[in-house]
């Protein structure tokens, strides 16, 4: 299964919203079936972008699901960095057309550089 960086955001943006620190049994978000939204919550956690119960294969130490309940620092960096829309928009595509493929560390780091800009730093 391929990464969604669109998909991402959109659940560090619902996460972000969230009134409590409950975990996320199931989530519904248009156009992404359970289980993508499953494995890009697995993906969150693996990038340090949530806090979250897992729930462990009893044979090995994969991890089959995530309960998300709130976002790390981290998570809430990111969110920060893309919560704009056209800047996300124009990182995604600066990015890709440069570089051929979306890479998380590139985009933020472009993120932050455009926030920058708009400053005057």
């Amino acid at each position: 299964m391929k990464r969604d960086l669109d998909l991402i955001r959109k659940l560090l943006i619902y996460l972000e919203e969230k009134p409590d620190d409950k975990i996320v049994q199931d989530l519904e978000i248009e156009g992404y079936t359970n289980r993508e939204v499953q494995y890009h919550f697995i993906l969150m956690n693996e990038a340090g972008l949530i806090r979250c119960e897992k729930s462990i294969s009893s044979t090995s130490d994969r991890i089959i699901r995530v309960y998300p309940n709130g976002l790390t620092w981290q998570g809430h960096e990111f969110f920060e960095a893309s919560r704009n829309d056209t800047f996300w928009k124009k990182a995604k595509e600066l990015v890709k057309s440069k570089s051929g493929a979306l890479q998380f560390d590139v985009i933020k780091a472009v993120l932050i550089s455009m926030a920058k800009e708009s400053v005057g730093l």
